[in-house]
C-alpha cells in the first residue's frame, strides 16, 4: 500500500514540471505562410477581409496596423520565457491603400526595465490597526441628506 502512495506522490510532483506551450495574438490559418499585401493594390478593406482585426490600431496613427503573434514556454516555478514574435506591421496611405508591409521578429524587440519609484501623496499614512478600527464608533449623520439612503 506504501508503494502506491509514494508511486502517486512521486507522479503529482512530475505533473507540476510540465512545460507548458501558450500562443496568444494572430494565429495563422492552415494553408497560410505569411501576412502579405501588395503595395498601392490592396486597402484597409482587403487587409481586414483577409486577416481579420488587427492586434494593435495605434490610436495617435490610425493608418498603422499591427498584427502580433507570440509563443512562449512555462514551466513550473521558472519564469515564462517568449520563444518567438512576429510582428507585420501594414501602413497605409491617406485613401487607404497599402504603402508598406514590414515584418519584425524577437531579435528586433527591446527589452525595457521598469521603474520601481513611488509618487508620494498627502495625507496621513494609517497602519493596519488604525484602518481596521478607524470607523468604529462613527454613526452615520441623523440629518437630512446626509445619512444613508438620504437625498435633497
Amino acid at each position: 500500500m506504501f508503494r502506491y502512495i509514494a508511486l502517486l506522490a512521486a507522479l503529482a510532483t512530475l505533473t507540476a514540471c510540465v512545460s507548458t506551450r501558450t500562443r496568444n495574438g494572430y494565429i495563422m490559418e492552415r494553408g497560410e505562410s505569411e501576412l502579405a499585401a501588395e503595395v498601392g493594390v490592396d486597402t484597409k478593406d482587403s487587409v481586414l477581409a483577409r486577416y481579420g482585426e488587427p492586434s494593435i490600431i495605434p490610436s495617435l496613427n490610425a493608418n498603422s496596423w499591427y498584427y502580433i503573434s507570440t509563443t512562449s514556454n512555462a514551466r513550473a516555478f521558472y519564469s515564462t520565457e517568449t520563444k518567438s514574435r512576429q510582428v507585420v506591421a501594414f501602413n497605409f496611405d491617406r485613401s487607404g491603400k497599402v504603402t508598406e508591409v514590414v515584418e519584425y521578429d524577437l531579435t528586433d524587440g527591446m527589452s525595457l526595465s521598469l521603474v520601481d519609484r513611488e509618487t508620494p501623496t498627502r495625507g496621513k499614512e494609517l497602519s493596519i490597526l488604525e484602518q481596521l478600527i478607524g470607523n468604529v464608533g462613527q454613526l452615520p449623520g441623523t440629518e437630512e441628506g446626509t445619512g444613508p439612503g438620504g437625498g435633497p
